[in-house]
Formats: structure tokens, sequence, C-alpha cells
């Protein structure tokens, strides 16, 4: 009888209001973020077999890395809902608590894309280049990962009662996931991987073919450190306008994004020295932003700042780094140029991001 009247008790407080699905635990976010992120790895595994042109087939150790995660963090979902069970049946098995629905949808959509991505390699066979990113199976894949792993962010976003600062982690592990995936999408785009800063821009007069060759990889080049400014940067925007983040989220964003890029070329470019440029720039970055916020800075303050520093901390880190390893082919103006583009477009997109919402300051 008091097994059975805790238990009830244990129940009822994974609800906050009558009618609602039951809200998820610590653990279990934590459980679905660590999940998610073990996914994340095995995709930049996957794409480094890709670079390296190792034997590729269906059948391969990421993919089976990929599809183990996937499979683990579906059953985690299904647990989820079966310690809620309040009926019998299937419906007991998909309702996950409150924020996970859609992650069990992303489930669903992921497994498909496996699917289809096996019967697409089997039939076409595989792809190199530009092309294996953006097959049709991979892109069902991008979109399946990219509800698979917002749970945790969703749950924590739909529970009213103040989460404690220890439960910032599991939506950071998140946010993390979710920002790598599309750094992953657009490594195409990513200033970690491109050597455009290696390659000399021609002197050719304006217009001619030869001009247009020889600037081609440098605007590719200024994309790239445009793109990765933002993918970087708004999902922290994101977190700084609704939790109060603690010293290092910022560090653990870049140093993240920088290891698993050099992963995917083997560290081929620079071996690791981007990472550790990155972790100079996230620390410097954590600093300031700290400093703000104990000085009392607002939250849109410190969203712009982080729009601001961030692009410029981390792609002058980046340059000084490939000048004192392999030698900086750009001009000045364009190296310049480059690092204060970034940090304005940043700047900017912040801006118009900012619809004046009430920011939690106690979280």
């Amino acid at each position: 009888m008091a097994s059975q009247q805790t238990m009830s008790a244990n129940r009822s407080t994974w609800r906050t209001s009558p009618g609602d699905r039951a809200a998820s635990t610590q653990w279990e976010d934590i459980g679905a973020a660590l999940l998610g992120l073990w996914i994340v790895i095995a995709v930049f595994l996957d794409g480094r077999a890709h670079w390296l042109g190792l034997p590729d087939s269906f059948f391969t150790p990421w993919h089976g890395a990929l599809y183990g995660g996937l499979t683990a963090l579906g059953g985690w979902l299904v647990v989820m809902g079966w310690r809620r069970r309040t009926t019998s049946g299937l419906s007991a098995v998909f309702a996950p608590p409150r924020g996970y629905g859609w992650a069990l949808v992303g489930a669903a959509v992921f497994a498909a894309g496996g699917a289809a991505d096996m019967i697409w390699h089997e039939t076409f066979g595989i792809e190199a280049g530009i092309d294996a990113l953006l097959s049709p199976s991979h892109l069902l894949l991008f979109a399946g990962a990219g509800l698979l792993l917002s749970g945790p962010v969703l749950a924590a976003r739909a529970k009213e009662n103040d989460q404690p600062k220890t439960r910032l982690l599991p939506i950071v592990v998140s946010v993390l996931a979710l920002s790598a995936v599309a750094a992953f999408a657009l490594s195409f785009l990513s200033a970690f991987l491109t050597d455009s800063p290696l390659q000399a821009v021609g002197d050719f007069p304006e217009g001619t073919p030869e001009h247009v060759a020889t600037e081609s990889r440098a605007v590719a080049g200024l994309g790239s450190f445009v793109v990765t400014s933002l993918v970087i940067v708004l999902p922290l925007v994101y977190l700084l306008r609704t939790w109060r983040l603690p010293f290092g989220v910022v560090t653990v964003f870049v140093v993240t994004h920088a290891a698993l890029a050099s992963t995917v070329v083997d560290f081929g470019f620079t071996g690791a020295w981007p990472i550790v440029a990155a972790a100079a720039a996230g620390l410097i970055a954590d600093t300031t932003l700290d400093f703000m916020r104990r000085s009392g800075a607002s939250s849109r303050a410190l969203a712009l700042a982080t729009a601001a520093v961030i692009p410029i901390l981390l792609w002058s880190a980046l340059m000084l780094t490939l000048e004192l390893t392999r030698g900086l082919q750009w001009s000045a103006e364009l190296t310049g140029g480059v690092v204060v583009v970034s940090a304005m477009v940043s700047v900017v997109t912040t801006l118009l991001s900012d619809h004046r919402t009430p920011v939690a300051t106690t979280r």
C-alpha cells in the first residue's frame, strides 16, 4: 500500500495542470539530450568517412552508430511514455511527456529516412561531394534529426515552473546538438573547413573571366564565415534570451563546433589548432559576457554583445592560427573585412529576431 501511494505521488509530480500530459523529469531530459548528442557525433563520423573516401555502403560502422543512437533515443522516448501510462495499448506507448511529441515524430521521420537511404544507395549508388549532402534521403534525415533532437528544449519551454540551474544541462546540450546538425548540413559553407584564406586572390580587371574565377573562392570564403557565425550565434542568443547561462557555455559551443568540423576532415588543414583558437576565443567571450552580466547589463545588451563578440574573437583567432600555421594569402582588407562583416550580419540578425518577449531572469 505504501509503495502504491509513493508511486501515485511520484506520478502526480509529473503533471503541472489537470488534463496535461506528464512533464519529464530532469534525468529523462538529460538522457534524451545525451542520446541526441550521440546521434550528432555519429553523423560527423559518417561525414569523416565520406571525406577520407573510406569504403562506403549503407552497412558501415558509422551508420551502425548512427542508427544505434536512433534506436536508443527512440526507445528512451517510448519508455518515458510507458512509465506514465494510464491506459493499455499503443496509446500508452506513444504518449511521451510534454514537449517530446515532435521528437517522437522526428524518430519516425529519421527511421523512414534511414530506410530511404538504404534503398537510395542500393539503387543509385553512393554519391560524392555536395550531391551526397543533398540527396533526398539525407534531406529527410536532416528533417527528422531536427525534430528528434528538439525534445529537451520543447519540454523545458512547456514546463510552467522555474527550472533549477542544474536543469540547464539538457537544454544546452540539446540546442548545441541542433546547431551542430545545422552546421553539418551547411558543411560546404563552414568557416572551419574552408581553405579560401590560403588561396591568393589574383589582380585582374573587373568583369573578366580571370577576375571572376580568382574571386570565386574568396566569395565562397566570405559566405562560409557569415553562415557559420549565424549557426553558432543564433542558438546562443536564443539561450541567453530564455535562460540565465552559466560561465563557459559559449566556450563549449565554439569548441564543440570546431572539434566536430575538424573531425570531418580528420584534422587535415591545421591539426587541432582551430580547436585551440576556438577555446581561447570562447573563454574571452565568456569572460566579457560574465563581466557585463555582473555589471547589470540587460538581456538585449548581452544578446547583441554575443552576436558581435563571437565572430570577432573566433574568426580573428582562426585567421591568426592560419597565418601562423599555413600562411594567409588574403589581403588585410579581405581578412579584416570578413571578420567585421560576419559580426555585422550576426548583430543585425539578432536585432531583427528580438520580439521584445519577456525574458526569465531566475532560470
